[in-house]
């Protein structure tokens, strides 16, 4: 692989000579980490699921050694991320499709040194993740929000969005809601949230070493669109979070320009307040070689840590900044509904009982999608065997499953047999509408006529390899 001039140029200004030369030898001759974090929810340490990254635990430095868990090689900045030493096959693991572990490259978990802070604001927090496909961030965000908060993952390009739909429900956490739209639609519909994760799209340099084709598209210009376009999602977004709220800043890549300038620039233009994390947390994470910078922002690079390249800064919206209701809005913005905001806000629309996303009132279902674009797949009404209604898929992914319709535990070989759509016959498994568990971990449901098994996973999550 050889790296653009013009990129190593702008790596050295932001890293130094040295590291830069030590960054672009990771990237050209090094393979990319693999790692996974695990569903704290849903992973069982006692070895009852049989997950094909049982074998596959990497070797690791001193510093992040085992802790006495059963893991041999976690990562420094997560408590839940693993190192793999080797790459399975995740599409024939059903503990992957169950949501048991998220495959996520390690330095995108240093989301994990924000549970303190959340921990900190309130027990009922608004989380926003606004840039949120394909999911890791946000899965990460609902596994450390303290209880009773609610989350919004937030992914404006369609398709995108339905893929963290599907890993959201993977992920089997309640109070988590998946909405398609623009950041400058939060604003008029009269969204209110304590914390608001912007892990920006950008010019991937963080990313190419896991994907050498994507040198061929970067270019100086590119650099610079990037950073223009994170400014204005950030200012889009800002009016959104309440006076005292916190904004963590990401991207995946390395240049200054679309990082620590662009928080100078939030810092200048939205009057916020730069957040350090503790000293000791600084000291534990350069000693893993994580860069941080003057002003307490966080470089993590290939070569220099066990990962991929990042950028991470938190910032405050100050305490006395104008609330959100006295800011001006357009008076065409003015039109629009309030109503399932509110809900929101005061809770009615909590998320229980039936499965992640899903809502206990029809009626508040509906007006947010009136207000969010939510993806309607991923709400529904909390059926009950009583109805002899067809059970939601997601609710058989729920950590919150409290046995409305029987489970039915399966082999391995049964598992990948209703993953790819086939029919399984289970005689001596009641009639009816039945929950497919694999170590104790629901997959989906099937309809017991019998004879057979009708099999009810939605055909888009059906896997295609052969086993």
């Amino acid at each position: 692989m050889e790296l653009p001039v013009k990129f190593l140029e702008m790596l050295a200004e932001a890293v130094g000579p040295q590291r830069a030369e030590r960054i672009a030898t990771a990237i050209c001759e090094t393979p990319p980490v693999l790692s996974i974090r695990i569903n704290p929810f849903k992973w069982r340490e006692d070895g009852v699921v049989d997950s094909v990254v049982s074998g596959c635990y990497g070797d690791c430095d001193s510093a992040a050694a085992a802790d006495g868990a059963g893991f041999p090689a976690r990562i420094p900045w997560c408590h839940d991320g693993i190192y793999l030493a080797t790459r399975p096959v995740f599409t024939l693991d059903p503990a992957l499709h169950a949501g048991a572990y998220y495959v996520q490259e390690p330095s995108s978990m240093i989301i994990e040194l924000l549970k303190p802070f959340l921990e900190e604001m309130s027990l009922n927090l608004r989380l926003l993740d606004l840039c949120a496909a394909p999911g890791g961030k946000s899965t990460h965000l609902a596994s450390i929000m303290p209880q009773g908060s609610k989350l919004v993952a937030n992914e404006v390009i369609r398709p995108r969005a339905a893929i963290l739909r599907e890993n959201i429900a993977r992920w089997g956490l309640p109070n988590v809601v998946v909405t398609s739209m623009d950041p400058s639609q939060f604003v008029p519909r009269g969204y209110g949230f304590n914390f608001i994760l912007v892990d920006a799209p950008c010019s991937g340099e963080g990313m190419f070493r896991k994907d050498p084709d994507s040198v061929k598209e970067w270019s100086p210009e590119s650099v610079q669109l990037c950073a223009s376009r994170q400014q204005r999602i950030v200012a889009d977004i800002w009016p959104a979070l309440e006076p005292g709220g916190l904004l963590a800043y990401s991207t995946c890549t390395m240049n200054r320009l679309e990082n620590e300038e662009n928080v100078a620039w939030i810092v200048e233009s939205m009057g916020a307040e730069r957040v350090r994390f503790d000293s000791s947390i600084l000291s534990q994470l350069q000693s893993h070689g994580v860069i941080v910078t003057p002003q307490g922002e966080l470089r993590l690079h290939p070569g220099l840590v066990k990962g991929e390249g990042l950028f991470f800064a938190l910032l405050r919206k100050p305490a006395d900044s104008l609330p959100q209701e006295e800011l001006p809005q357009k008076s065409a913005e003015r039109r629009f509904s309030n109503s399932g905001v509110n809900d929101f806000k005061s809770g009615n629309q909590k998320i229980s009982g039936s499965g992640p996303n899903s809502y206990k009132n029809e009626r508040s279902v509906q007006k947010f999608a009136q207000n969010g674009k939510s993806q309607k797949n991923n709400f529904h009404q909390q059926n009950s065997p009583a109805q002899n209604l067809q059970p939601e898929h997601e609710m058989a992914l729920s950590t919150t499953f409290s046995g409305e319709w029987p489970s039915v535990d399966v082999t391995k070989e049964q598992a990948l047999t209703y993953l790819s759509k086939g029919t399984l016959n289970l005689p001596d498994a009641p009639l009816g509408y039945l929950r497919i568990t694999y170590g104790g971990l629901g997959l989906g449901f099937v309809k017991n006529i019998g004879s057979r098994a009708n099999n009810l996973l939605p055909p888009s999550l059906r896997i295609r390899m052969q086993f």
